[in-house]
C-alpha cells in the first residue's frame, strides 16, 4: 500500500479579494508577486520549495496530506469530455482522448501512464481555490488549471510550451529536468511532441507542496516517482499577434454594420481624366483615408474591444446550464440581495476601463448605471451582492444569469 492512500487531503484556502501584492509569499519562494513578475515572469524559471507550507507542517506532525482531489475522483470526471481528458502511455509511446470509462484508465499500480485532465477549475472547487491564488496575473492571460495523475514512470516526454506554467506537486513525487537550449525540434516518429534532442540542464525532485515555474520555450520532462502522482498545472496563454488581430479586426468590421453613414456609396466629383485609368484613383485612397481617421480605424483603442471580447470568449468545451437558474426577474432581485452572485467556472470576466465583457459579450454598455457596478463587482472581485434597481427588457445581468453565465 503506497502512502498516498494513508495521507489527509488538502484542504486549499480561498485567496483574498485583495492580495497583498507588496508583501512576501510562501508560493513564490518569498518573493512577493511584484518581485516575482519583475525577476522571474516570463524570464526564468524558479524552483520552490514547499510553496504550500501545510504539506510540510502535515509531514512534521506525522499526518501527511495528499491531493485534495483523490484519484477516484478524478477517474469519474475523466468521463466528462469537457475537461478534454487525454491518456498517454511510454513504452512505446500512444495517446488517445477521451471520454474514458475507469475501466480504460491503468491501475495507480501499473506503470508509465498519464491522465491529464484540462479545465479542472470548473470541475472541482478545490482546483479553483488555487486557482485564485494566481490572480495577480492578469485574467486576459489565464488559460486554465490542468491535473495530471500518473503510475510510476510517467509522464508526457521531453517537451516545451509556448506558454507560461507553474507546476504544483499535489500527491507522490515527480522528477523534473529543465533545459533552456536552443533546439526546440521535434521527433517527427512520434504521435506526441516530444523533443528530438532533450540535453538535460537542470535537475529536481519535487516533494508534495512544491512548485516549479516555467517562462515558455523552456524544454521539460516530469516523471513521476510514484503511484498516483499528481502534478497540477496553472497555465498562462500567450496568444499570436496575428491571432489577436485577426479576432479584433474581425469584430471591427461586424461593428461597421452599425454605422449608417458607411451605407453611403463612394461619389467622385473631382475625379479628372487621365492616362493612367489602370491605376487605383488617388481620389478613392483619400477618401477612404478619410473616414479611416473619422473613425479612428487607424488606432489600437478601436480595436480593444474586439480583443478584450475575443479574450473574454470560454473555452469550446465550455458548457452552462441556464435550466439550473430557475428564477423569475423579480425573484432574482430579490435574491440578490440576499445571496451573493457569482461566475460561474467556466465564464470569462475581462474589463476594458469601466466596460465589462463576459463571455466574449459587452454586458455593461447601454445599460443602467447599478447593472454596470454589478458587473464591475463581479469582474473585480468575482461576486455582487446588493440591489439592482428595476428589471428593464433588455437586463444584461439577469439574462447571464438566465444564461447559465452567472450562480447563486
Amino acid at each position: 500500500m503506497t502512502a498516498f492512500y494513508l495521507s489527509k487531503p488538502y484542504d486549499p484556502p480561498q485567496a483574498p479579494q485583495n492580495l497583498p501584492l507588496g508583501r512576501p509569499w510562501a508560493l513564490l519562494g518569498g518573493n512577493s508577486p511584484q518581485q516575482f513578475m519583475k525577476s522571474y515572469w516570463h524570464k526564468r524559471p524558479l524552483l520552490v520549495r514547499g510553496a504550500i507550507p501545510a504539506f510540510e507542517l502535515a509531514k512534521q506532525i506525522g499526518e501527511p496530506l495528499g491531493s485534495a482531489i483523490s484519484p477516484e475522483d478524478l477517474y469519474k470526471i475523466a468521463g466528462d469530455d469537457s475537461v478534454e481528458p487525454r491518456l498517454i502511455q511510454s513504452k512505446p509511446w500512444t495517446f488517445s482522448n477521451g471520454p474514458f470509462k475507469k475501466k480504460s484508465i491503468p491501475s495507480l499500480e501499473m506503470p508509465d501512464w498519464t491522465l491529464l485532465l484540462q479545465g479542472m477549475e470548473a470541475k472541482h472547487p478545490a482546483a479553483a481555490k488555487v486557482l485564485s491564488w494566481f490572480r495577480f496575473i492578469p485574467n486576459a492571460r489565464l488559460d486554465d488549471l490542468m491535473i495530471s495523475i500518473a503510475g510510476l514512470g510517467g509522464g508526457v516526454g521531453p517537451h516545451f510550451d509556448s506558454y507560461d506554467v507553474f507546476l504544483i506537486q499535489m500527491s507522490g513525487r515527480r522528477r523534473w529536468r529543465i533545459s533552456e537550449q536552443k533546439d526546440l525540434s521535434l521527433n517527427p516518429n512520434l504521435p506526441l511532441k516530444i523533443l528530438r534532442d532533450f540535453k538535460v540542464e537542470q535537475e529536481w525532485d519535487l516533494e508534495p507542496g512544491d512548485m516549479l515555474y516555467l517562462p515558455p520555450h523552456i524544454a521539460h520532462d516530469g516523471i513521476a516517482l510514484d503511484a498516483g502522482c499528481q502534478t497540477w498545472s496553472v497555465g498562462f496563454r500567450a496568444q499570436s499577434y496575428k491571432e489577436l488581430l485577426q479576432e479584433g479586426l474581425w469584430r471591427l468590421a461586424e461593428s461597421l454594420e452599425d454605422i449608417p453613414d458607411l451605407e453611403k456609396r463612394f461619389a467622385d466629383p473631382q475625379q479628372s481624366a487621365t492616362h493612367d485609368s489602370e491605376q487605383l484613383p488617388d481620389e478613392l485612397i483619400e477618401q477612404v483615408a478619410k473616414k479611416l481617421k473619422d473613425l479612428k480605424l487607424d488606432r489600437v483603442e478601436t480595436l480593444l474591444p474586439g480583443i478584450t471580447a475575443y479574450l473574454s470568449e470560454p473555452k469550446p468545451q465550455a458548457c452552462f446550464d441556464g435550466m439550473a437558474n430557475n428564477l423569475s426577474p423579480e425573484e432574482f432581485k430579490r435574491q440578490l440581495t440576499k445571496q451573493a452572485l457569482h461566475p460561474h467556472p467556466q465564464t470569462r470576466l475581462l474589463a476594458l476601463g469601466t466596460v465589462i465583457y463576459c463571455n466574449g459579450e459587452d454586458m455593461t454598455s447601454n445599460q443602467p448605471t447599478l447593472i454596470q457596478a454589478a458587473w464591475q463587482s463581479l469582474a473585480a472581485s468575482r461576486q455582487f451582492k446588493g440591489t439592482i434597481g428595476k428589471i428593464g427588457s433588455k437586463n444584461s445581468l439577469f439574462e447571464a444569469f438566465d444564461a447559465g453565465w452567472l450562480v447563486f
